[in-house]
């Protein structure tokens, strides 16, 4: 019995050494994603490709997609032959 109560606290003192390690980690993980904008080039890139696909229908960014607009006059469609 006396063997358990001399170890009594070890669970605790590892928990908040295993804390402290992780906290660390992620501070230093969260500082380069923010220090290299990881995460906005992740988003960013593929969103103007997205915007220019809803906006205009085409595979291409949003700032160049305008002139692939269905309702550009080169691009629309008759139900007519000509």
């Amino acid at each position: 019995m006396k063997h358990l109560r001399s170890q009594r606290g070890q669970f605790t003192v590892e928990a908040v050494l295993i804390l402290t390690i992780m906290v660390g980690v992620f501070t230093l993980v969260h500082r380069e994603i923010s220090k290299r904008q990881l995460l906005n080039s992740i988003v960013a890139g593929p969103w103007s490709y997205i915007a220019g696909m809803v906006e205009s229908g085409v595979w291409v960014p949003a700032e160049g997609a305008k002139t692939y607009h269905p309702n550009v006059f080169g691009r629309r469609a008759s139900p007519e032959p000509q």
